[in-house]
């Protein structure tokens, strides 16, 4: 008897297990060969506000900290302001995680995300560097149906854009060097 309720039970909850997941990471993998040393293009990234020097779409930087748990607030080009947090550094492998996390019910204009975790390191590539962003994002909505703009297509296009604007301006600030 207790089979038999065991087995109806099971029965009833798997529809419910295979609807009961949270929002599909979004992963992206970017990378650039930079024409400077690692050392060169380290010292410029571990500068956290340095990213307004390179990336197009960053207007204003501002720090607070430095190092570990430091923070950094980018305001756009189309006038949004997000906050990143330092959240892992390893200075002997040239490597550092940025954690953005948005604020419950706020929407980043042109880039509907809700948290995202970047990835950055700069290893050697023959005379020069090859600079990889990698890393997750999550959809700022989280139902079945989003609204066009907010769509994991969008919200993925848009962080590989920023991120593909960070390591291009990069290779470009080195390159007129």
């Amino acid at each position: 008897m207790n089979y038999l309720k065991l087995s109806l039970l099971s029965i009833l909850l798997i529809p419910a297990l295979v609807f009961a997941h949270g929002p599909t990471p979004l992963k992206f993998n970017i990378e650039v060969e930079v024409n400077a040393s690692p050392d060169e293009v380290w010292t410029m990234v571990n500068k956290l506000c340095s990213i307004k020097d390179w990336n197009e779409s960053v207007t204003e930087c501002s720090a607070t900290g430095e190092g570990l748990g430091a923070f950094r607030e980018l305001t756009l080009d189309n006038g949004e302001v997000i906050k990143e947090e330092l959240t892992k550094v390893q200075e002997d492998r040239k490597r550092m995680l940025t954690t953005l996390r948005v604020a419950e019910g706020k929407l980043i204009k042109g880039m509907p995300i809700k948290s995202m975790g970047s990835f950055l390191s700069v290893s050697e590539n023959g005379s020069g560097s090859k600079v990889k962003i990698r890393g997750t994002a999550y959809s700022a909505f989280e139902g079945k149906s989003p609204p066009p703009d907010q769509t994991d297509a969008v919200c993925k296009a848009a962080v590989e854009e920023f991120h593909t604007k960070t390591l291009n301006g990069m290779k470009q600030l080195f390159e007129a060097k």
